[in-house]
């Protein structure tokens, strides 16, 4: 299940037991899923993040649906005023801590404070009108 850009900012805690804990801890550990990261800085497509990143369209098209499904990466709208839209991916998270605790490891993720409605009409072409 793909994880939708919030309206609401804030952070994101996953604990022991919890499926994200995992994934992200997995997306973490691939390099190329830490390239897409790196290169979703700003808003690009699957297409762009592959050519940032040099690696082959399909295998972005994997790697984005894995970072999809944690706090790292989420996904938004690039409204085409000819109708074309496309999904398009920017990092989540501006900071993350892990802590050890007695009830095992948490990892809270500390998103962008921008939400994607006000993101979509800050775009270039896209209009309220």
């Amino acid at each position: 299940m793909k994880r939708q850009a919030s309206y609401a900012t804030g952070p994101t805690t996953a604990t022991e037991g919890d499926e994200t804990l995992d994934a992200t801890f997995d997306v973490l550990a691939d390099p190329d899923c830490r390239a897409i990261l790196g290169a979703a800085d700003t808003p690009m497509t699957t297409s762009e993040l592959a050519d940032a990143c040099d690696i082959a369209l399909s295998t972005a098209y994997r790697k984005v649906e894995r970072l999809s499904e944690t706090p790292l990466l989420v996904e938004g709208v690039r409204f085409d005023p000819e109708g074309d839209h496309a999904a398009e991916y920017t990092r989540g998270a501006t900071d993350a801590a892990i802590e050890l605790g007695d009830d095992g490891v948490t990892l809270t993720v500390e998103d962008g404070g921008v939400d994607s409605l006000t993101a979509a009409v800050e775009t270039t072409g896209v209009s309220a009108d």
